[in-house]
């Protein structure tokens, strides 16, 4: 059995693109997403120094969530489309947000509350 204590200078995971949470992976649901995001944000927990930066999804062409993009003008223009998943940090806090495929990112979606900066004495 493997347990939590083995591993412990663990610093780089780089999963399979076929395997959930693999880099790479492709989703045939954007549903689908939040359980896998939750299962990384639960080994960064963990292993506070894995390094996830560079990991990313995307929402699968043959997916039924899957639309074609028109801007403006109604010219397709593939790359707007937010179908790829980043990992974001700010500080302490990580999370995941969609992003087109010339960088214009959503709006974050965190997988922890933010910090309570009250002070009480």
């Amino acid at each position: 059995d493997i347990g939590e204590r083995d591993f412990l200078a663990l610093e780089v995971l780089t999963l399979p693109k076929g395997v959930d949470g693999g880099t790479g992976r492709e989703f045939q649901l954007i549903s689908d997403v939040p359980d896998v995001m939750n299962t990384l944000y639960s080994f960064r927990k963990q292993r506070p120094c894995l390094r996830l930066k560079d990991w990313y999804g995307e929402l699968s062409e043959d997916s039924p969530d899957w639309h074609d993009g028109f801007d403006g003008e109604d010219i397709f223009d593939p790359c707007r489309i937010p179908f790829e998943i980043r990992l974001v940090a700010a500080g302490s806090r990580i999370g995941y947000r969609w992003e087109s495929r010339d960088d214009h990112p959503c709006e974050a979606i965190w997988l922890e509350p933010e910090p309570d900066l009250d002070i009480s004495d």
